[in-house]
């Protein structure tokens, strides 16, 4: 397989998942596909490092991460202040159910608000599905620190959904 084969291949295969990895990161849809667009056109250029790497799927990956939070620090330094993500957003409407899309919706909220090693740890694991040797590859970091990232993440959010389905109510 020639190489403009095997680069075709590897990137129409992770379009979507390098799209929702910058998408988790940014937090804008428009932003991310910019990303993407610019990831495949660096990739194409480093194409012989990318297809020769061991993990192909992890580099294009810390490629998207990488350039994903120069976007978001570039984004913040032009409107003057580093904080870019809100507060928590509980549910407040008084109604005692939650249907799943509510759910859903909250929790991609809540993963959004996690800091981020953590909301990219989850994606990729919980989403994405990689590995967490992978994950660890992506992020530049030992596996253990990829688990505890992972652990934290889902601690968080599990201790927010039950706040949130308790209606800010402590019980004990």
């Amino acid at each position: 397989m020639n190489q403009e084969t095997e680069y075709i291949t590897l990137v129409t295969g992770l379009k979507d998942t390098l799209y929702r990895l910058a998408r988790s990161i940014v937090l804008d849809s428009a932003e991310a596909e910019d990303i993407v667009q610019d990831l495949f056109e660096r990739v194409w250029r480093a194409r012989d490092a990318v297809l020769s790497s061991d993990y192909p799927r992890a580099y294009l990956c810390r490629m998207a991460h990488n350039l994903a939070i120069d976007r978001l620090r570039h984004s913040a330094r032009q409107r003057g202040f580093t904080e870019t993500h809100g507060s928590y957003i509980g549910t407040s409407d008084g109604n005692v159910g939650i249907d799943n899309s509510d759910m859903a919706q909250l929790t991609r909220r809540l993963i959004d608000q996690l800091p981020e090693r953590q909301r990219v740890a989850i994606h990729m694991r919980d989403v994405e599905g990689y590995e967490i040797e992978e994950i660890a590859q992506m992020l530049e970091c030992d596996e253990t620190s990829v688990r505890m990232n992972l652990s934290r993440a889902r601690k968080s959010i599990r201790e927010q959904l039950i706040k949130s389905m308790n209606h800010g109510v402590e019980r004990g």
